[in-house]
């Protein structure tokens, strides 16, 4: 109606452009690209309204046209977005359930209409690993790296896949682009620092533990972070050791280092001494050992101590430490326990029992004191009581020996170790404290002399 309309105003102007033409002749020379046209002045108005008119109209039909086209466009992206929504959401609700098998299909088929979803390539990645298809999982991630090469997490799930799989050197590779992308990534600055670590490569993995340390924020993380600084350096000198004599002076080095950074690191000092007795210089690790006993208080340095004096067939300076030891910790109640196994091994029987018998008054039963009457009582040969401590040790819950605990996952040793294999942390073992009997008891007896004097007879 509106075409026809504007057709019947267009068709009345010209009518009157004509009706003018007639009524008023004149005539005018039009000149076009340096020629002259004659014509009338009612012409030329006409022609040129026709003109006008003919240029609105083609640029009317230009503009429909292209709203057409975009129309189209707009409906068919939105089919096309409606359907990949679709396909999209039956394989989220398969991979939900468990189907990979389908879902993988259906992610498939999305990313044939859209292959610039990124996250497929992840979710698909994800799927092959589930299928034990690793190659299949790496090409996925490949294939999302072009896509986006600065995401950070296609590297990191690579380099999983590469670890998995122990291509370690593709694994370093990986992360290090990772590192290179997100300096500041602690997942992938920690998992470079175990794949050095357990490879041995301890300059590499204390270079990445330095970077590590940077980045630890909060005064808890910061000491942990400090502490695995501390370990690596440990370990990078018990291998030096294992290496041979030519490499003791580097361990010594790597070790003085440690004592002189942290000066509350224990398994430090406990190294430092045991590299100075690989060395020869016995009295250096007395002295390391001695001096980390009276500022740690720990029964480690006291053992060390005793294994080295009975090496050196010298129980008497190792009876003298005790006796020091004893009377400056007068309630440390450890020390009394393994000078009483020390007297045993020593054959100090009425010495060893002794003790023991102190121990017992003030502490609460444990296992260990029991195993250690009854071994003193066969000493003795007194069998009957040798086997009535032996039944209190079995109805006694626990360990028949005085073992080593970590005090943050209560992991159980046998000996004391400087690193725990089960909450990875270091520095953590000690002897647990026993319960004291809470009835009034008389103070510790004074450590008697007629231990020496006994040792002397002998």
């Amino acid at each position: 109606m509106l075409v026809k309309l504007l057709f019947i105003i267009i068709l009345g102007l010209i009518s009157i452009f004509c009706w003018l033409s007639l009524t008023n002749p004149l005539d005018v020379q039009f000149r076009f690209f340096g020629k002259i046209i004659p014509t009338d002045l009612s012409t030329l108005m006409i022609t040129s309204f026709l003109l006008g008119v003919l240029l609105v109209f083609i640029s009317t039909l230009v503009r429909d046209a292209k709203r057409a086209i975009e129309g189209y466009r707009q409906s068919r992206k939105r089919k096309k977005d409606q359907s990949i929504k679709e396909e999209l959401n039956k394989g989220m609700e398969d991979f939900l359930r468990g189907d990979v098998a389908r879902a993988k299909a259906h992610f498939t088929e999305v990313l044939k209409k859209d292959p610039f979803q990124k996250d497929l390539y992840l979710k698909l990645s994800e799927i092959s690993v589930k299928e034990g298809n690793d190659e299949e999982a790496l090409n996925w991630l490949e294939r999302a790296r072009w896509i986006d090469n600065k995401n950070v997490e296609i590297p990191l799930r690579q380099a999983e896949i590469y670890q998995r799989t122990k291509r370690l050197d593709e694994a370093i590779r990986t992360l290090k682009r990772a590192i290179g992308l997100d300096e500041a990534n602690l997942k992938a600055l920690k998992s470079l620092r175990e794949i050095y670590r357990n490879s041995r490569r301890w300059e590499e993995a204390i270079r990445v533990q330095k970077s590590i340390l940077k980045l630890a924020k909060g005064k808890q993380t910061e000491e942990e972070e400090n502490l695995f600084y501390l370990g690596l350096k440990y370990e990078h000198a018990m291998d030096l050791l294992t290496r041979g004599e030519e490499y003791l002076e580097d361990a010594l080095k790597v070790a003085k280092e440690i004592v002189r950074e942290e000066k509350t690191f224990e398994p430090g000092f406990v190294l430092l001494g045991d590299i100075y007795l690989r060395t020869g210089k016995w009295a250096s690790a007395g002295k390391v050992w001695g001096k980390s006993f009276r500022r740690f208080k720990s029964i480690i340095f006291i053992l060390r101590l005793e294994e080295l004096y009975l090496n050196r067939e010298d129980p008497g300076t190792l009876l003298r430490i005790y006796q020091r030891t004893m009377s400056d910790n007068p309630d440390n109640w450890m020390l009394a326990f393994f000078y009483a196994k020390l007297c045993l091994r020593l054959e100090m029987l009425d010495e060893a029992l002794e003790e023991i018998n102190t121990i017992s008054l003030r502490q609460k039963d444990f296992p260990a004191l029991h195993r250690l009457f009854a071994e003193i009582y066969l000493h003795k040969k007194d069998f009957s009581r040798a086997a009535q401590e032996f039944e209190k040790t079995f109805e006694l819950s626990g360990t028949s020996y005085l073992p080593f605990f970590c005090n943050v996952c209560e992991r159980e040793s046998k000996e004391w170790v400087a690193y725990c294999p089960q909450c990875h942390r270091w520095s953590t073992y000690t002897i647990k404290e026993v319960e004291k009997i809470i009835s009034p008891l008389p103070p510790p007896r004074p450590f008697s002399n007629k231990a020496f004097f006994s040792l002397e007879e002998r």
